[in-house]
């Protein structure tokens, strides 16, 4: 697997945010955390998609 990118970091960072919100009142910032994680996953899984797509097709 290629070495994680900016994004990749940023998102990580951001899920282990929101695994340490707990209680009614954080659960709204938890999830807002977690979704800024997988948005910002999203293009490290787009590359890694593309990059098997094209292997497959050689």
């Amino acid at each position: 697997m290629p070495d994680q990118s900016v994004f990749g970091s940023y998102a990580e960072s951001k899920a282990d945010v929101a695994a340490t919100r707990t209680g009614d009142e954080d659960r709204t910032d938890a999830i807002g955390e977690g979704l800024a994680a997988v948005a910002y996953a999203l293009p490290d899984v787009a590359a890694a998609i593309r990059e098997n797509t094209e292997t497959r097709q050689h």
